[in-house]
């Protein structure tokens, strides 16, 4: 194996990793009730912006066309604004494990966009995957409505933040070739942030910081840092060095690690629900994303 292909493997499989550990790493920082979903994810926007911002000053830089604003606001408030919040507000409610689960069903989302608005050809292996991964998702949603360790409301929201990555990717994909990574998260990130602090800035207002644990703190370290930050350069090295498909074959990794920590942290619990819906959904997106299936603009990642 080529020295570049292990470091695309390296930096795709740790960035599954810290990306599987966002799910239950919101459910700590949340945990004493004093940070809420809306106040977690402003801070993560605004942080993240922060961040790139200032690697932007140490790297070279491009300059976005006129012509592009307008679709970058859109896509600003398609995969950041409503995104974000939508999955991180939906954490509040529901378990790290359905939220991670339903977090790997972008690409599913994506193909059927790509049919319904691009008219891209469903052939029965992407079919018989979307069938298999929206059974995995009907038995996770039906096992929340039982009170089996989620909750119908949060993972509504997580599947709706889902949707709105999946409308990054599908009609903003000739822009997110067209930019350099650090350039296009700067401004994503910069204009969700202008977007919604006059929205949801009341919570960080209202948020007792003094009230937040030591864990907590690191938490919301985490999630700015490593689950975002870290997280998307990681993750643009992967996909500069490997195909799509291999890159989407590590989302399959997220879902245990995120079962696995909740457990250990005691913020989860598994249940025969959730492992039939992780089978079922990990099969689906296999089926979709094997070599020679996706489209050009499918994703290989769950978060934009």
């Amino acid at each position: 194996m080529r020295r570049e292909n292990v470091k695309g493997h390296l930096a795709a499989l740790a960035a599954a990793c810290l990306f599987g550990l966002m799910s239950p790493v919101c459910k700590v920082a949340m945990s004493s009730g004093a940070l809420d979903g809306p106040a977690l994810a402003s801070l993560r926007v605004c942080g993240s912006a922060c961040m790139f911002w200032a690697i932007s000053c140490v790297v070279p830089g491009q300059r976005v066309r006129r012509r592009d604003w307008p679709a970058l606001v859109a896509m600003s408030l398609c995969g950041m604004a409503l995104n974000q919040f939508l999955y991180v507000t939906g954490i509040q409610y529901t378990s790290p494990t359905n939220g991670c689960v339903i977090g790997t069903s972008t690409p599913i989302m994506a193909l059927l966009l790509s049919a319904l608005f691009l008219r891209m050809r469903i052939t029965w292996r992407r079919g018989v995957g979307v069938a298999l991964a929206c059974s995995g998702a009907l038995v996770l949603l039906l096992g929340s409505a039982c009170g089996t360790g989620g909750h119908l409301k949060g993972d509504a929201m997580c599947l709706c933040s889902q949707m709105a990555a999946a409308c990054y990717f599908v009609f903003f994909g000739r822009l997110i070739r067209r930019y350099r990574v650090i350039t296009l998260m700067k401004w994503l990130f910069t204009i969700s942030a202008v977007a919604v602090l006059p929205i949801f800035g009341p919570h960080l207002a209202h948020v007792s910081w003094a009230a937040l644990q030591p864990t907590e703190w690191l938490s919301c370290a985490y999630v700015v840092c490593i689950g975002t930050f870290v997280c998307y350069l990681l993750l643009n090295a992967g996909q500069s060095r490997l195909a799509p498909p291999v890159v989407a074959a590590y989302n399959y990794v997220q879902p245990l690690i995120a079962a696995a920590a909740g457990i250990l942290w005691g913020v989860d619990a598994l249940s025969w629900q959730k492992v039939a819906a992780i089978m079922l959904i990990a099969a689906g997106v296999w089926l979709v994303s094997r070599p020679n299936t996706p489209p050009p603009h499918l994703p290989s990642s769950r978060h934009p």
